[in-house]
């Protein structure tokens, strides 16, 4: 069978290779929008093609989630006792030694402590704070059930959106409007799309890969993801709903956009992300190429590059393998030290005074806001950082409609939290730190708090 040369791409050869680029960057990339970027309204509220599935198989599931859960912390736990705490000689020797072995201690304890909390959950032995409905269940029940479902779909449907010419055809035809913005290339918008109508953890996934293929700098990966990795539609309007604001849902989804555009404007400029490289990932340099040859008009050039990715890529059935691997790998791997952190959160929250604790300097600066309830809302600037969810659920215990809308903007603007996004991001090649994670969580807050301060004086 010929390949699909791009050099004759334009000029109807050869043959049967450019009809198959045709067909696969087509149907392929259709069924890719459809999976992810098409928001639809189902059973009240939005969402997409991807979410309905995972919510069919949730309810289908229904109060089994547990048999479906538990077993993937204790198998995470038990690869990770394996593989990092017997001696390193013969770890390296096992399969999948590269993607099994933790970088650091802390990884493995978390692993560790998943296998062993979810286990008393689930048996319902040991004390309250590990039981309880607020603590072990939440995290590695409820929250875990519908994480594992939307990331899993994700990782298996994922490269109908990546991998047959998508990113290359609209990033061709945006670059322009990306690059003026946000100095940031054409195919980014297409993350953005991913993100904004359907899941941050997708949006984090596809951007890591995008890295890891040549078509994203170091730079360019970690704005992207730091930036524009934001929360889905239907989780905004799951916020509004735990905050008891649901009645404000249009202004909280507009503040979001505004302050995220604000966030992506400023943040980039700023500290650690401004000092990152332009380089790209080493084992693969820049394979991208948005720019038009000479005398070639735009949309040729962007159909063009979209041939020439679509005629190199696998099949489906091998692109949808691979997700699985990749499923297989978050699952058993990142999830349990994800949900492990959101449970220790709860757990803070709900059983200590931490919270309250270490947040009181920032009393000081919700009262200089006149943000009412200062120091029962404070904690909600902080606990972010480890949790989205907890900040909402700060936000539905507080009486002031002013301070319950700043929590639920900010639960949907920071965007970086260690028990999903950060983890992934760590997971993956992105050069970047739990140090510059920590800082760009803290400037997004600093920007946002005083933006969604004013809007909720000016709306109540």
């Amino acid at each position: 069978m010929d390949t699909l040369d791009p050099d004759n791409t334009d000029e109807g050869s050869p043959g049967y290779a450019r009809i198959l680029a045709y067909t696969k960057f087509i149907s392929c990339s259709l069924i890719g929008v459809l999976l992810f970027l098409i928001p639809v309204y189902y059973e009240g509220s939005g969402t997409i093609v991807l979410g309905i599935i995972a919510k069919f198989l949730q309810n289908q599931i229904g109060e089994m989630m547990a048999y479906f859960t538990i077993p993937v912390f204790v198998i995470g736990a038990i690869l990770s006792a394996i593989y990092n705490l017997t001696p390193r000689s013969f770890a390296i020797r096992l399969p999948g030694a590269k993607q099994l072995i933790a970088p650091h201690w802390v990884w493995s304890a978390l692993a560790l402590g998943g296998g062993v909390f979810s286990s008393l959950t689930f048996l319902g032995v040991g004390p309250e704070w590990i039981t309880s409905q607020q603590t072990g269940v939440t995290a590695y029940v409820d929250v875990a059930g519908i994480i594992f479902l939307l990331i899993g779909l994700g990782c298996l449907l994922l490269p109908f959106l990546t991998d047959y010419g998508l990113l290359e055809f609209t990033g061709t035809l945006l670059r322009r409007v990306f690059q003026a913005l946000f100095n940031l290339p054409g195919r980014a918008i297409v993350d953005t799309l991913a993100s904004w109508v359907g899941s941050s953890s997708i949006a984090v996934i596809m951007t890591g890969r995008q890295y890891e293929r040549g078509y994203y700098s170091a730079r360019e990966s970690a704005v992207i993801c730091t930036n524009f990795s934001v929360v889905s539609i239907p989780f905004v309007v799951f916020i509004a709903q735990i905050a008891g604001i649901e009645d404000y849902f249009f202004q909280l989804y507009s503040s979001m956009v505004f302050v995220c555009i604000v966030c992506a404007l400023l943040t980039p400029r700023l500290p650690p992300l401004c000092w990152l490289s332009d380089e790209y990932f080493p084992a693969v340099g820049k394979r991208l190429k948005e720019e038009a040859q000479s005398g070639t008009s735009n949309f040729d050039w962007a159909l063009r590059e979209a041939l020439r990715v679509a005629g190199k890529s696998d099949p489906p059935w091998v692109a949808v393998r691979k997700g699985f691997i990749a499923m297989l790998d978050i699952f058993f791997i990142m999830m349990p030290a994800a949900m492990t952190i959101e449970f220790l959160t709860l757990t803070l929250f709900h059983h200590t005074s931490f919270f309250q604790i270490v947040s009181l300097p920032f009393v000081f600066l919700l009262e200089l806001l006149q943000i009412p309830e200062a120091a029962a809302t404070a904690p909600g600037l902080i606990v972010g950082l480890f949790d989205q969810f907890v900040p909402a659920i700060i936000a539905s215990e507080i009486e002031s409609p002013i301070p319950s809308f700043v929590l639920a903007g900010l639960s949907v603007t920071q965007l970086i939290f260690f028990a999903e996004t950060a983890i992934l991001i760590k997971r993956s090649a992105i050069p970047l730190t739990t140090g510059n994670l920590i800082a760009i969580f803290f400037i997004r807050t600093m920007i946002a708090l005083p933006i969604l301060a004013v809007i909720a004086h000016v709306l109540f």
